[in-house]
């Protein structure tokens, strides 16, 4: 039953849902910043203890948490197309919060280690490792934080991705309750391709396309690219943090105050990244329908768009700012086969790349956003083409 206000799409209410969500955090962050909050209520000084200052930042971590329910009680309970029962949804964001709270807590006793051991430098350098850890294990992690099995090659995915070029021995299939979830290459050299066990629903010729398109992906540099300009893009934003601020994440203090500024440029990162990361979508397009067709790229195009957002056309404006991958229509319209259209310069997911990352530096804006705020499935691979 359709619960929504008269003319609001699913679409539509969860942006508006993703707008409050990260606008909440944003103006969180702000605050924290504008008034000094950190260095008031915790200690700047490295003569604290390190495992008296994490208890600190460790219980700070989950008041965010907690504080955050109301957004993903509704993205993920209520605002989705497949309601679980509410026990197993909130087993479910248990799970999923304490594996973030987990990679907070780990990354911010390496950040401080480091930063009392070799001072800003040295904070840079393991923020740069932390998330080149989290791009290696981007697969593994998705089924960690969201339990998702993996399941035999069915035929019919294996005899489509030897069509396609890519080593079966390469794709894992994995089993997800949420039909948004449309895995992607794991690893920084898209070394395991994810596919979710849904793609077998899709006809043979558009099977065959969608996975032309991962394997291109691939073998263009698009997504080395895609993450190392998201690594790239957090570390200017780490750096530029630690100038600002003028504290040093070797004190609770310190940790507090860069996770705020980091969910500033995080936010920054959200209104800037989608456009290059629409104009890789379009260029990967072109390249599949090269060697494929454009009957069965619009086929898989328009069925994952409807188990996404299921939005055909949206406004520019909305568009430009809030959506990273295209809608459907628009990727349609421009469907042309050009197989040298992937340039250098085209990085696959720069945007989804970046927040995921930004787990690193703890900020909450990687699933606060409106394609999968309250969805564990989607925390680490986020919906995408």
């Amino acid at each position: 039953m359709n619960t929504l206000p008269r003319g609001v799409t699913y679409a539509r209410a969860r942006l508006y849902l993703g707008i409050s969500g990260v606008g909440s955090a944003v103006l969180l962050a702000a605050a924290l910043l504008y008034f000094r909050i950190p260095s008031q209520g915790l200690s700047l000084s490295t003569a604290h203890p390190v495992p008296a200052a994490l208890f600190r930042v460790g219980l700070i971590f989950a008041f965010a948490q907690v504080a955050f329910l109301m957004f993903d009680l509704i993205g993920g309970a209520w605002l989705v197309r497949r309601r679980e029962w509410a026990s197993t949804w909130l087993a479910r964001w248990l799970r999923g919060v304490a594996v973030q709270w987990a990679v907070w807590m780990l990354s911010s006793a390496a950040l401080m280690l480091a930063a009392r051991a070799g001072g800003s430098a040295a904070a840079v350098a393991v923020f740069v490792v932390v998330q080149l850890l989290l791009a290696a294990g981007r697969g593994r992690m998705s089924r960690v934080i969201a339990n998702l099995p993996v399941v035999p090659t069915p035929e019919r995915i294996a005899r489509a991705a030897t069509q396609a070029g890519l080593d079966v021995s390469r794709v894992q299939v994995v089993e997800s309750p949420d039909e948004s979830f449309v895995g992607g290459w794991s690893g920084l050299t898209a070394r395991t391709l994810v596919v979710p066990a849904r793609w077998a629903q899709l006809p043979d010729a558009a099977l065959t396309a969608m996975l032309r398109r991962r394997h291109i992906i691939s073998t263009s540099g698009a997504h080395l690219r895609g993450v190392f300009g998201a690594i790239g893009w957090n570390t200017i934003g780490f750096a530029v943090a630690l100038l600002l601020t003028d504290v040093s994440p070797a004190t609770a203090g310190g940790v507090i105050t860069l996770a705020a500024a980091m969910t500033l440029w995080a936010f920054v990162g959200v209104l800037l990244l989608p456009t290059p990361s629409r104009a890789a979508v379009y260029a990967i397009d072109a390249a599949a329908t090269a060697s494929t067709d454009i009957t069965s790229m619009t086929a898989g195009i328009e069925q994952l768009d409807k188990w996404q957002d299921d939005e055909p056309v949206r406004r520019a404006g909305v568009e430009t700012v809030f959506h990273p991958v295209p809608g459907r229509r628009g990727r349609i319209t421009r469907l042309v086969a050009n197989a040298g259209a992937v340039k250098p310069w085209h990085a696959h997911h720069l945007a989804r790349h970046a927040l995921w990352l930004s787990w690193g530096a703890c900020t909450p804006l990687s699933r606060a956003v409106h394609c999968n705020v309250g969805r564990t499935a989607l925390w680490a691979m986020l919906p995408g083409d």
